[in-house]
């Protein structure tokens, strides 16, 4: 019972001291991780936007292909100033 007793304190108080270490090692690894994620977020994120403005102009070159258009046969009628006056 006295040794669980001893080898629990010994063990918080290496963790006590431990714990500031550890955070000081870790803190610029994390952030350094965090900025490399928000780079790699930021650029799948351009290449995906790329990807779909590149499907949209496949589909509407094959849509201009197709013809699809409607075709306007409109007869344009030259007026005269004299003939708007009448």
């Amino acid at each position: 019972m006295v040794q669980r007793i001893i080898v629990g304190s010994a063990l918080v108080i290496a963790t006590s001291a431990l714990v500031p270490i550890a955070k000081q090692t870790l803190k610029p690894i994390v952030g350094n991780l965090s900025k490399q994620m928000k780079y790699f977020l930021a650029s799948t994120k351009e290449g995906i936007e790329d990807m779909v403005a590149e499907v949209k102009f496949e589909r509407m070159k094959k849509q201009l292909d197709k013809g699809t258009f409607i075709d306007c046969d409109v007869e344009i009628e030259e007026r005269t100033a004299a003939s708007i006056l009448i």
